[in-house]
């Protein structure tokens, strides 16, 4: 095992060190300064105290065991009446936004599960997030959210400095863009087919799950929530009430509303829905029961239907898509059939049509070279 020693960060003192492949770094006395050697000494201690711990098999992933409660400002200065760290200004924030709890578990908790991961580092401590392995996107995304929740600590009085407003953001590399268009491509109709005849084949109890997405168009969470009673065979209507979905990073199912207010919808059947549909009523036992469950019997679990999706592609030999590129199937199907941006953008349930025409433009009215 390596030595644990104090380096110097401008003209503080850090401790940075891997316990198990995991990174730690941070300032273990706060305002200590790399020129004061009392406070290198302090620091020395703090880290020979890891070392201990480490031998002992006691050490605090949290660090809080090893932060110095005393401060190190000269005689006749302030010291801080309370230091914070990154969960202390995170959990601060996202109380104020009146969050609802599906929300809450999407992205925020998101954020919350990678600081914890990072042992909850002080505030002014910035270096765990530059080693956080994420696409560029994701991180320019949580990037954000995290400046947001230190500029409300600032004008909370909290802390006198945002650290990250001097943070980069990240730029997508050339792979990373190559890839995140790729899985939203559409399938073409020798895909679709070829993915229903497999699934038929080898995964029966997703069987009709994957057509249904296919022929509808409608969002994973929103088909996993059909229940019997959103379903008029006589009048041949789909009605879309709520959308099932999981906490982000972890296992909670979710109930809550259509994305959005149009989201909330009824679409009439086409004729292979309708079959469809009437092929597997028998199953039905109640109004209230889920069309669609997993092998077990249970609500449809995303990451569990996302690896089946997974393997069933490589199996096909097609370019992996997400579970989401069936919606862009239909609704790109939609528009090469003739079919009107208003009319798609009703079938989507988006409020117009400029969603439509930003990611399925290249449909639509397709140039033909002259002869």
């Amino acid at each position: 095992m390596r030595d644990i020693s104090p380096s110097k960060d401008k003209n503080s003192i850090r401790l940075r060190f891997t316990v198990e492949s995991r990174r730690f770094s941070f300032h273990p006395l706060p305002g200590g300064r790399w020129d004061s050697k009392r406070d290198r000494q302090i620091v020395g201690a703090i880290a020979s105290k890891i070392q201990n711990d480490l031998v002992a098999g006691s050490f605090d992933p949290t660090l809080k065991r090893y932060c110095h409660s005393l401060s190190s400002s000269p005689v006749g200065q302030a010291s801080p009446s309370r230091q914070f760290y990154w969960l202390d200004i995170w959990d601060g924030w996202v109380a104020t936004l009146n969050l609802k709890a599906s929300t809450k578990a999407d992205h925020y908790q998101c954020v919350r599960r990678m600081i914890e991961k990072a042992g909850n580092p002080r505030i002014e401590d910035t270096d765990w997030f530059d080693f956080v392995i994420l696409a560029a996107s994701t991180f320019n995304r949580r990037l954000s959210m995290l400046r947001s929740a230190a500029t409300w600590a600032v004008t909370s009085s909290k802390i006198a400095v945002n650290p990250l407003v001097k943070f980069d953001s990240r730029e997508a590399t050339l792979d990373e863009e190559e890839k995140a268009e790729s899985k939203k491509n559409p399938l073409n109709a020798d895909e679709s087919q070829r993915v229903i005849l497999f699934f038929r084949q080898y995964h029966p109890t997703y069987s009709c799950f994957v057509e249904f997405l296919l022929y509808t168009g409608i969002r994973t969470g929103e088909a996993v929530g059909i229940r019997w009673q959103d379903i008029d065979l006589e009048q041949r209507l789909i009605s879309i009430r709520q959308t099932i979905g999981r906490e982000r990073g972890g296992y909670t199912k979710i109930r809550k509303k259509p994305k959005t207010l149009q989201s909330a919808r009824s679409l009439k059947m086409s004729d292979r829905v309708f079959e469809l549909l009437t092929k597997i009523e028998f199953r039905k036992s109640e109004k209230s029961d889920l069309i669609f469950t997993s092998p077990r019997g249970c609500i449809i679990d995303h990451g569990n239907f996302r690896k089946v999706w997974k393997d069933s592609l490589e199996n096909l030999g097609i370019s992996y898509r997400k579970p989401y590129a069936t919606r862009h199937t239909l609704l790109s199907q939609a528009l090469e059939a003739g079919m009107t941006i208003p009319q798609v953008a009703a079938i989507a349930g988006h409020k117009d049509g400029r969603m439509i025409l930003q990611h399925y433009g290249r449909v639509i009215n397709q140039p033909q070279l002259p002869e």
